[in-house]
């Protein structure tokens, strides 16, 4: 009996000792494992981060390149211009805010190039007739035509332009030379003096039933009419000076206009809201400056190559391209948001195509990953994407909204005046 007791207590001592084991030896397998997955975790997160430095470094190296050569090449332009000692003339529409910007450009080419320029300020048919909305101008480019004739007359050597009222084709003889660093997208909400000094109203989403907005874009007007469809809105025409005072005269309670305008006529202190693009979008290459020359100009060419932004430059033309295909302007309430990631090199684009009751709208958004950040194969990948988008918006019935805004000549609600608001 002794001996069964000291086996038995044995063989339950040994299998304690084998449970134990087992046991403890699974909690560290557990323990091990999780520390492998923890480990491996660790490692796809710096395989990851090693990949995106990777990325990072090769794109600043292929800017360094970029660099060297565009310095090489402008230092060869830089002495042909300082050689040929010529001047460079630059026309421009005599308004204040075409001023700023045609002063800006005059600022680049001279520090650039070291030459001597003039600025040379006219008037277009769209500064003359302010009556009109711009709606019911029959031909295109009612802000360009005369800067047109001054380049094909040989009066300017180039002409600057807010890119938005540059028409999609050009005339024949004429070159899109440069596309400079875009500004501000957005539109800004300009509220009237009394609304500002009362301080109860802050945006268009605190104005009252019946509150009049003005604009003059329809694309704005069918947008703002989807989004505030309690609020009246008429055109204003004008520039930014005369439309404040119609403003603070209370012929509106605010205006809708593009930031970038007010920005850089250093008006910050008027914007009282600034409408989110991803819902309101914005106006074809809105931000954007276009310089125009002479297409036999070469050495005009040659000048202006250096003052292309290559990122704007890409987004313009998607968007110009979508203009083009789905024949907008002015009469057509269209509105796009793009962007562009220049390390992995995708182009994303929305537009929009809204009826003028903002009751109906068609929407779109295409991404590519094939749009280099070149001035050749970029350029045409990104026309392509403006195509893809006005296809698909064709197929989400955007042709019937353009086809009935078309049909409406006149397309527009008339100025306020101050006997039409209490």
């Amino acid at each position: 009996d002794a001996i069964k007791d000291n086996l038995l207590t044995a063989t339950i001592t040994a299998g304690a000792g084998i449970f134990a084991l087992w046991y403890f030896g699974r909690e560290q397998r557990m323990k091990d494992q999780e520390a492998f997955q923890s480990l491996m975790a660790r490692a796809r997160n710096l395989e990851q981060a090693v990949e995106a430095l990777t990325n990072t470094v090769n794109e600043l190296r292929r800017k360094n390149r970029n660099a060297e050569e565009g310095d090489a090449q402008l230092k060869t332009l830089q002495s042909s211009w300082m050689g040929m000692n010529r001047s460079v003339r630059i026309g421009t529409r005599d308004s204040k805010l075409a001023m700023w910007q045609a002063e800006h450009v005059n600022d680049i080419v001279k520090d650039l190039y070291k030459v001597k320029t003039s600025i040379v300020g006219m008037k277009t048919l769209g500064d003359l007739d302010l009556k009109s909305s711009l709606s019911s101008f029959s031909n295109k480019g009612v802000f360009t035509k005369e800067l047109d004739a001054a380049l094909m007359l040989g009066e300017v050597d180039i002409a600057v332009h807010s890119m938005k009222d540059l028409p999609t084709l050009l005339e024949d003889g004429l070159a899109l030379g440069a596309v400079l660093e875009r500004g501000s997208i957005e539109d800004a909400v300009v509220l009237n003096s009394t609304h500002r000094e009362e301080g109860k109203i802050k945006s268009l989403e605190d104005l009252p039933e019946g509150a009049v907005i003005g604009t003059s874009a329809l694309r704005r007007r069918a947008i703002l009419s989807k989004h505030y469809p309690h609020l009246q809105v008429k055109d204003v025409r004008g520039n930014l000076q005369t439309r404040f005072k119609k403003l603070d005269s209370k012929q509106y309670d605010a205006l809708v206009l593009a930031r970038t305008g007010l920005e850089r006529l250093k008006l910050h202190d008027r914007i009282d809201q600034v409408l989110d693009a991803s819902k309101f979008g914005y106006a074809v290459s809105q931000g954007a400056l276009a310089v125009v020359c002479r297409s036999t100009d070469k050495r005009m060419l040659s000048l202006l190559l250096p003052l292309n932004h290559v990122p704007t430059r890409l987004r313009t033309a998607a968007e110009r391209a979508l203009l083009r295909s789905l024949e907008g302007g002015c009469k057509v309430p269209i509105a796009v948001k793009t962007d562009y990631d220049s390390v992995k090199q995708t182009l994303t684009m929305e537009g929009w195509v809204v009826s003028l009751d903002g009751k109906k709208v068609c929407h779109a958004t295409v991404t590519d990953a094939s749009v280099t950040l070149s001035l050749d194969k970029g350029l045409e990948a990104a026309k392509a994407v403006g195509l893809t988008v006005a296809e698909a918006l064709r197929k989400d019935g955007a042709e019937d909204i353009l086809a009935a805004c078309r049909g409406d000549n006149m397309g527009h609600v008339p100025p306020a005046s101050k006997s039409s608001k209490k």
